[in-house]
């Protein structure tokens, strides 16, 4: 599918632009087009929250001193000899500052071109890996960067590409032995095609590091954590401005760590430029990898991420939060940190030292001995299913009411897959170290949760579909499995508005329905793009059978998704005029005093007639009462030649009307009119004498 993206960075001192649009150099724009696939992020303020982290410095390389690059330097005892794949736009090969770390790459865009960038976005994630490279040349210690960044473009000038690409250019990186990986950039949905790329990576050894994505500028706590950012294996990186969190940056429990959201970087063409986003923090967070796996070249990829973790700069009393991860990246706190890395969550061998366990996520430990556990805690959001994949460890799942009994635990390659039911709330997991010889003294679990089915499941197909009253109402929706679909179906007993809007809580679900009127051509809604609202309207809606289908329209086979959509369904039936025939003075209807008359204003340029007779001089009020919203009524009165003695309206929004006029003996009659027509709401005309005159 082809897709169009946003980049998940943007040039500093800009204004706030959301997803839809982000400058580039040139002062040209980036628009994120409905069939989204691969975003990047955008400009943003941080938000006030107390945080312990270093002082922020106002000079060009204040990220570099935000996650303490200079200090890392000396404490780096080898040279760094890692590749970083970096799959983006490209890069600038005749830039001064990348020239001398840039491997040849690969253009997946035009087979018969150079990796060279023709956006900027490559060259700026690139830039930010070299800055760290260069800050080792003046370091005190003996160690020195002799690693390699390869540029992979899978998008083009204008920032677009396709799950194709992205993929290949993953696959692309691991198979010429790259170390790390960078993507500054994410899908808003999970693709099959993007996770088994992402599980190749990890079985070849390789770490993967993304940005968690700037949507929460547009979409507040609907953003979701972009993937592969959001994937268990992938390092997420969040954005940060002097250790404290940022408004844009997207926050969610698959978040993992923070690096500084605003740099100094490499511009394209040469020079340099401030950019903003979380596209310019996971680069830092690639960097101090390689450095790391400069000290530890034999680390696993969880080993390393486990010390990013561990060693984030964070509150005393904050061990994690959905906006930061883990902390700030701490280059200095990574290269001190020993063998021992994976017990950095201890103490948490009770059930009141639990660690957190982000949902999502991976965790890793060792064991002290067979009576050893570790203790972890996490929030489920919603109904479901939570499911663990371990290796070495046994796990019992602890709720409100204590111990919840597994619904399955099934051997699933080498690792004990598990599964429970469990309702909203907060959980406590209990690992424990197996029995046995061949019990090892590592462990890794990751976790998973998949949403219950709806209440109006199961409904997958018309022949399925759920029966509505015909009435207003209101329900709420998920995708609780790959492709699914709810079917709907409603009968009106008689004509009236009909309108269906659907809204939904996570950027990961993109709401489209399909209707299918009574006797009509079937309607395919689907307007707007991820997290927004999606509406349907049929003022005339004819009697009969409807049929609606609602779906994720992120994919044609989406799949499944944590969050909810809520459906709005409005039914008003044309009510009955009961004094039509009245459209003109000969079938006029006859007024008595003190009585109220509900008209209809049916149709455009429709005019309802009344008539009423004096036998004496009076005085007579013409009132009309509960007049449609939005609606300009006239009220005229005619005498028995039908010339117009008085005209009444309803200014300024006002939902009544009183005319009053001494009238002599007589036939007199009146004509309603609007500006607009309502078969769903009366106009009251009402009759009546006031004092009588003699």
């Amino acid at each position: 599918m082809r897709v169009k993206i946003v980049l998940l960075a943007a040039i500093a001192a800009m204004p706030v632009y959301a997803h839809s649009e982000a400058p580039n150099r040139t002062g040209a724009s980036l628009v994120l087009s409905k069939a989204s696939g691969v975003i990047a992020s955008s400009v943003v303020r941080a938000q006030e929250t107390e945080f312990l982290a270093p002082a922020k410095s106002s000079d060009q390389a204040a990220f570099l001193q935000e996650i303490g690059i200079g200090e890392a330097w000396p404490l780096l005892r080898n040279d760094v000899t890692a590749t970083i794949a970096i799959v983006d736009t490209g890069a600038d090969y005749n830039h001064p500052d990348l020239k001398p770390y840039l491997a040849e790459g690969i253009n997946l865009v035009d087979a018969g071109k150079s990796a060279q960038d023709d956006n900027g976005h490559g060259t700026a994630v690139s830039g930010v890996v070299a800055a760290i490279a260069r800050a080792g040349e003046t370091s005190s210690g003996s160690a020195r960067w002799k690693g390699r960044i390869l540029p992979i473009k899978a998008l083009d000038g204008d920032g677009s590409g396709d799950e194709e690409k992205l993929t290949k250019g993953i696959r692309y990186a691991v198979d010429q032995k790259a170390n790390v990986i960078v993507l500054s950039l994410g899908l808003m949905r999970d693709a099959l095609s993007l996770r088994e790329a992402v599980a190749y990576a990890e079985s070849k050894g390789v770490l993967l590091i993304a940005a968690s994505g700037n949507d929460a500028a547009l979409f507040g706590p609907k953003a979701a954590v972009q993937y592969p950012a959001a994937y268990p294996t992938v390092l997420s990186v969040a954005g940060a401005e002097g250790g404290l969190p940022v408004a844009a940056s997207t926050s969610g429990t698959e978040n993992d760590i923070s690096g500084a959201w605003r740099v100094r970087t490499a511009a394209l063409g040469g020079g340099s430029l401030d950019m903003e986003g979380t596209s310019m923090a996971a680069p830092q967070a690639a960097a101090v990898a390689a450095m790391l796996l400069a000290e530890h070249p034999d680390w696993k990829p969880v080993r390393v991420r486990e010390t990013l973790r561990g060693t984030a700069w964070r509150a005393a009393d904050d061990e994690w939060n959905p906006d930061l991860g883990y902390g700030v990246l701490s280059a200095p706190g990574a290269l001190r940190a020993g063998d021992d890395i994976l017990n950095w969550r201890e103490p948490n061998d009770t059930l009141g030292t639990a660690k957190p366990l982000p949902l999502g996520k991976e965790a890793a430990g060792t064991w002290s001995g067979i009576g050893d556990a570790d203790w972890y805690s996490f929030e489920l959001p919603y109904a479901g299913v939570f499911g663990t994949r371990s290796s070495q460890a046994r796990l019992l799942l602890f709720g409100p009411d204590g111990l919840v009994e597994p619904r399955s635990a099934t051997n699933l390659q080498g690792g004990l897959d598990k599964q429970w039911t469990a309702a909203p709330g907060r959980y406590w997991l209990q690992a424990l170290k197996p029995v046995g010889p061949s019990a090892e003294s590592e462990y890794r679990l990751e976790t998973r949760f998949v949403m219950n089915p709806d209440a109006s499941e199961p409904n997958d197909s018309s022949a399925a579909a759920r029966t509505l009253p015909a009435r207003s109402q209101k329900w709420t929706g998920s995708f609780h499995k790959r492709g699914d679909a709810d079917w709907f179906t409603v009968t009106l007993p008689k004509p009236g508005m009909l309108k269906l809007t659907l809204t939904t809580d996570t950027t990961r679900i993109d709401p489209g329905m399909w209707i299918q009127p009574a006797g009509g051509k079937p309607i395919l809604v689907d307007d707007r793009g991820h997290g927004s609202n999606e509406q349907w309207q049929s003022a005339e809606a004819k009697a009969g059978k409807y049929y609606f289908r609602i779906t994720n329209a992120v994919s044609s086979n989406p799949e499944a998704v944590i969050g909810t959509y809520a459906a709005s369904l409005e039914y008003i039936t044309e009510k009955e005029d009961l004094y039509e025939p009245n459209e003109a003075p000969l079938t006029s209807t006859p007024m008595s005093p003190d009585k109220v008359y509900n008209g209809l204003i049916s149709v455009a340029k429709d005019q309802d007639w009344y008539r009423f007779s004096l036998t004496k001089k009076q005085t007579v009020d013409l009132s009309a009462v509960t007049i449609p919203e939005r609606m300009l009524l006239n009220v005229e009165l005619r005498n028995k030649k039908l010339q117009t003695l008085m005209k009444w309206s309803n200014a300024d929004g006002k939902r009544s009307l009183t005319g009053r006029v001494e009238l002599p003996p007589g036939a007199y009659y009146v004509k309603v009119t609007a500006d607009r027509y309502s078969r769903s709401q009366y106009y009251g005309l009402k009759l009546q004498f006031a004092a009588k005159t003699k």
